[in-house]
Order: C-alpha cells, then structure tokens, then sequence
C-alpha cells in the first residue's frame, strides 16, 4: 500500500486505473470466467461475419490460445477507433445486422455485441494479447495490454500486404485455467450451432451436435401426421444463465439452413417468453423442419417465413405448442413459488371474497402465470390484484373480457389515457360526450321518420339538447318555463290548442309544436327580475316548408309576450322555426326590436350539422362505438332512404 501511494504522491493530479477498473468494466464474468471470456471472443468473429472460426486451445495450463475468423477484418483505423474507444458503440457506427454470403446469396445476421466490451474478453487470461487483422488487401498486427495511467496500451507491431481478410486473436493462458478443449467444444456448442452457416473448430474438431449430446441436449419428436413427416426439435440447455439472451431462443433449420433469426418470437411475433427471464439466457431451441422446402413457406431471401403458407401454420402451430408445454414444465417449480408469493400478498382481500369466488380468482392466477410466462413476478402481482378488485366488484370480470379483445397498441393507448386521466375524470367526459352522440343520432333518425309526432318524439330531443344551437345554451339554468306555457296558450286562443298533460312547457298547433325556453335575469341582490334570453324552437311538421308565413308566426308569439311584459328592454329573444326543408327565397335570418329579437328557419340536416361540429365531427370517428350500436345508427345509415339523403345534402348546400 506505502508502495502504491509513494507511487502517485509525486503528481497528485493523474489519473490512474486500480487493479479492479477491469472487473469493474467489463463485469467479473468476462474477467474471470474463462467460458464466458471464449464465448465473447467467438461472438466477435460472429459480429465480423464470419463464416468459420478456428480455436485452439492448449491442453495444459500454459499455452497460447488463438481464436481466428474469415470475417470481415479491419483496417488499422478502424482498429484504433473500436479498441481505443471505451463507450464504443457497435450499433451506431456498424448498425445491428452484419451481411454473410451464403449459398450465394446475401443473408443479414444479427450481430451479438451492441458496446463492444467483448473485444478485451482477452484480458480473462492474461494482461496482454495481440490482434492480427486483414482487410482490403493489408495486414496489421497490434499488441494491447493493461495500462496504468491510461486503461489501454495499444502499440502498433507490423504491416503488411495480406490476401484474405479475418481477425485473430492470440493470447497466453497465463491465468491458469485447466478447462480441457472438450468442455470448450460442449460450451461453444451449446450458443453457436443456431445457424449452419457459422462453423467453429477446435483443436481441428469441427463442433457439431454429438458435442454436447450428453450434455445438456435432449431431442423431441414432433409427428405431423397430416403431412407424414415428423419434425425434430433439439432443446438445448447451457446448464448456466448468459450474460444476455443472444444465441437463445427458437432457430429454425431447413435444409441445413437459417431460417430467420434465433429468438424469443415465433415466427408469427408471439413472445414466447420474457428475455429477462433466467430461462431466456439458459435454453435454445433448433428446429429442423425439412419439410418446409419446396413449399413456398420459406420467404426467398430466408429472412423468415410466409405466415400465411398452409404447411408452415400447421408445422408451427404443432412446434410453439410442444415448445411452450416443455418451457411451462421447466418452470413449474419456479412458477408455483411465484403463484403461492402472489396469494400471500392478497390474503386480505381473498378473505373477503365467497369461496367460490376465491377459487375463481385462484384459477385466475395459475392460468395467467402459466398461459403469460412473459410476466414477471411484479407484473403478476400487478394483474393478481386487478382480478382480486374485480372479483370484489358488482361488474366481477366484465372489464377483463373487453381488454382480452384489445390488440396490443389499443392496450398501450388506454395505458396512455389512464396516465393523464382519472376514471372518475374519464368518466364524467366520455358520459358527457356519449350523451350528446346518442342524441344526435336519436335526432338524426326521428327528424327523417316521416311519422315521427313533434311533440311526443322531437320536442322532448331538442329539449334535452339545447346546447345544439350554440355555446351560450351549455348553461344549467336554461329551463322550461311553465308559467310563460299558460301565457302562451292564451295567445294561440284555447280552441286551438292540443294540450299535453305530460309536456306542460309545450304548446301544440295543428301544424307543429312551440317550446319555450328562458334563461332568468337577476338584480344585484340576486333577486330574479325577469328573462335575460328566451328560447322559442318551433317544429314545423314534415309536409310544411319553411318560409316567411312561419317566420312571422313566431315573431307573433314574441309580439304577444312583449305585450304582457314577458320580455324586458333587455331580453334576447331567439327563434328557431325548424323543418325538413326551407323555401330558398325565405332562409334569411328575421330582426325585431332592434335586433333584440332573432328569428332563423333551418332544416333539420342543418341543425345535425351544427351539432356535428360542435362535437369536432365525432361522430365518423366514433360512429361504431357501443352506445351508438344501441340508438341504432348502423340500422340508421344502412336503411336510410336515398332520397332523403339527397334531400338533405342539398338542403346543407342551401344553407
């Protein structure tokens, strides 16, 4: 320790790299764990496209260990920026696919490395290694070595002209290891016999099946009766969880052949399993579905397969499901201690529950730990406690129902709302919102019903939806008003007037129905001294034109109120005279008292326009949501009479 502080006492300002910046680095598996150092060394030469690797490793344990690839080599500045770089990205300066030659055609393989700290996996076996690489004709051979002061020493040795292009690394086991070139065979076996175009030897032993046969690879027969054939799978098992998941998964072989790439998806983008998962950087699973040549499944650069070829949906389906029963058996264990994990954290509420609806929700948890094997243990407990609420809820699993039909986008989206909006918010808005919809269609389908009655099934509509005629009619106190109904019956002269026992806020002429509405004006003590705005929305029945007889009997009702002191010097009065069509020649808006009173006829396509705007046009975006279902829209645009579409086209152009 005197040693190591005399050493930097003399320049207290350098900087200088321990004995553990290495471990630290790289992590104490690449450091110290001799199978995981080779397996990052051959991973390199899988990044450089290689299509095969020599390895020979010395039987003592002392000797050089060489690893050599025909990949695509490296110029000596290429060299200088991946070595001497150590937050290297491989991703953002080579991309994530290498291309390889093979059968004459180009394929894009995967690569393994994204940060490149797998390129000083050496350093597991001694504090020094040399890197001879070849590219576009010239040979450069370099030493890197630990450094002090700086993490790396890198010197340049030779140059030279070269005529094939590849990387070796050469480096002395001085750590003392005593793996025999056997276990490094069943060890590099057991990650890189995913695909048959990537080939390594070592010691001259090319690595094949038979390496690892006995240990850890356990064959399955998959009989597929309907094309006489049987497909084989080999499950192989590294005994020992990878650093990541690449070189794990499901590789399909046809013909000797990488189909796709090797990973957690089906062919059809099903997750199989989470790639957080133990088992994820543990098992591999090699396909060898021959049968599929000659079938047109294969797609014609082999970067996957045709998902709607008959033969390869019906090899899958017997395959993910032979592979998916034997993950669940393996994880059987470990899945029971997580289900028994996530009742424990819901025992409360469980105790609350009846029996039956108990082991409804026991069902519950084991069928999704085993039919989810993606979830986590958190995430578990997150979907256990949803269905602990539900079972306590009067809806139970209604809401569980409607996500099961939700892809996965329209998952992330309600994910998205629930994030910004409370339900109780979400809920208030979308009542709203569905409320006005309904009506609109409730008024869309009586104002084109020829028999349909004004004041049964139109005024009670167009009562509830004052808020169609503009923003000043959203006020809660916009009410009937029945006192101002009597005065009006009198004006209209009782032996012409229907009377509804139930609508006592409507008047009722043979030709249509008069509704009126105020809104109350107060004084400063807050005393009501009368009508700030009244309201008149007459519905002219469907054989009436509209014109300007029918604007001046509504500027009569108005007459007559302000006679009998209805109306003040500062009442607004809007009337609405409302039919199917309006006479061409009569659509201009009417003035009284100085513009105090507003008289407009409008068709009722108009109107439905109106209120379509005013709610931003919903209606196509939504018009299959379940409540509209419910008022009867599909019936409502699918049996509509062509005729009365036209008529209402040309009326909104009139208008």
């Amino acid at each position: 320790m005197n040693d190591i502080l005399d050493e930097h006492m003399d320049n207290q300002e350098e900087l200088f790299f321990g004995e553990r910046f290495w471990e630290q680095y790289l992590g104490k598996r690449i450091v110290g764990d001799p199978v995981t150092a080779i397996v990052e060394l051959v991973a390199n030469c899988w990044d450089a496209g290689a299509k095969r690797v020599r390895v020979e490793w010395p039987e003592g344990s002392d000797g050089m260990i060489v690893i050599e690839d025909n990949g695509l080599g490296m110029t000596a500045a290429e060299f200088n920026l991946r070595w001497r770089d150590m937050s290297y990205d491989r991703i953002r300066n080579q991309g994530g696919t290498v291309d390889v030659l093979v059968d004459d055609s180009v394929m894009q393989r995967q690569v393994f490395g994204k940060n490149g700290i797998g390129r000083f996996a050496a350093f597991c076996f001694d504090s020094n290694y040399t890197v001879t690489t070849s590219k576009g004709g010239t040979l450069n051979r370099f030493r890197v070595e630990k450094g002090s002061n700086q993490p790396l020493q890198i010197t340049h040795l030779e140059e030279r002209s070269a005529d094939a292009p590849g990387t070796t690394v050469e480096v002395r086991q001085a750590a003392g290891s005593i793996l025999a070139a056997e276990t490094i065979r069943t060890e590099l076996g057991r990650r890189f016999l995913i695909d048959p175009a990537f080939s390594v030897s070592v010691n001259g032993v090319t690595i094949d099946f038979e390496d690892i046969e006995n240990n850890g690879m356990e064959l399955i027969e998959v009989p597929i009766p309907e094309l006489d054939t049987t497909v084989l799978i080999r499950v192989i098992d590294t005994q020992r969880t990878d650093r990541t998941v690449k070189q794990h998964g499901v590789a399909w072989h046809v013909i000797g052949r990488l189909v796709g790439e090797c990973d957690w998806k089906d062919p059809e983008q099903r997750s199989l399993i989470d790639g957080r998962r133990v088992e994820a950087k543990r098992f591999t699973f090699i396909v060898e579905a021959d049968v599929l040549n000659g079938t047109s499944a294969i797609k014609p650069d082999w970067s996957g397969f045709d998902e709607s070829n008959e033969t390869f949906k019906l090899v899958n389906e017997r395959v993910q499901t032979v592979i998916t029963g034997w993950l669940l058996d393996v994880t059987k264990e470990k899945r029971a201690e997580t289900t028994s994990k996530v009742r424990s954290s819901f025992s409360d509420q469980t105790r609350e529950m009846t029996p039956l609806r108990r082991e409804k929700w026991n069902s519950f948890v084991d069928k999704v730990a085993e039919e989810c094997p993606s979830l986590t243990e958190q995430e578990l407990k997150s979907v256990s406690g949803v269905l602990a609420t539900m079972e306590l809820a009067n809806s139970q699993y209604g809401l569980l129902h409607k996500l099961h039909d939700l892809d996965p986008n329209q998952i992330d989206d309600l994910h998205q709302i629930l994030a910004e909006w409370t339900v109780d918010m979400a809920k208030v808005v979308l009542d709203e919102i569905g409320g006005r919809m309904k009506l609109i269609e409730e008024l869309r389908l009586k104002t084109n019903d020829v028999n349909a009655l004004e004041v049964q099934d139109l005024q009670p509509l167009f009562k509830q939806g004052l808020w169609i005629f503009g923003p000043e009619f959203e006020t809660i106190h916009y009410t009937s008003n029945e006192g101002m109904t009597s005065v009006i019956q009198e004006i209209f002269g009782r032996e012409d007037i229907r009377g509804s026992r139930n609508r006592p806020d409507f008047a009722i002429l043979p030709d249509s129905s008069v509704g009126f509405y105020s809104y109350p004006e107060y004084d400063a003590e807050g005393g009501e001294v009368g009508a700030s705005k009244v309201v008149i929305v007459e519905l002219k029945a469907p054989d009436v034109p509209l014109g300007d007889d029918e604007k001046s009997q509504c500027w009569k009702y108005v007459r007559e109120l302000n006679e009998k002191g209805l109306i003040g010097e500062s009442t607004q009065v809007q009337g609405y005279v409302l039919g199917r069509t309006v006479n061409p020649s009569d659509r201009e808006e009417r003035t009284e008292l100085n513009g105090r009173v507003k008289i407009k006829p409008l068709p009722f396509s108009v109107i439905l326009e109106r209120a379509d705007n005013r709610l931003l046009k919903l209606r196509e975006k939504i018009k299959s949501a379940p409540f509209l279902q419910e008022a009867g829209v599909d019936d409502f645009l699918n049996d509509e009479p062509a005729e009365a579409l036209a008529l209402e086209d040309s009326e909104m152009v009139e208008a």
